[in-house]
């Protein structure tokens, strides 16, 4: 709280007017970072972020699932092939 840095690695991505830092106080928890295109491939999104982002598709429903998607079972974004390398 202080922006003093912990030193972990982040686990999550987040957009940037995700709920999960901003306290009912108004108090930001950190700065957002953009994500490199290593961690966009590698750390899973976050549910929140993704079920508001595409509604009801995000969990299996509606139109076929493409490259960048979130996967409907752990949300990373998927490969050019469609098929999450996370799942198989």
């Amino acid at each position: 709280m202080d922006g003093t840095e912990v030193g972990s690695p982040p686990r999550m991505r987040h957009y940037a007017d995700c709920g999960h830092f901003i306290f009912e106080d108004g108090t930001f928890l950190g700065t957002p970072v953009v994500a490199s295109s290593e961690q966009m491939r590698d750390l899973p999104a976050c549910k929140t972020c993704v079920q508001r982002e595409f509604g009801s598709e995000s969990i299996g429903g509606g139109r076929a699932l493409r490259y960048g998607d979130p996967c409907p079972t752990c949300f990373q974004a998927l490969p050019l092939t469609g098929v999450c390398d996370n799942c198989v």
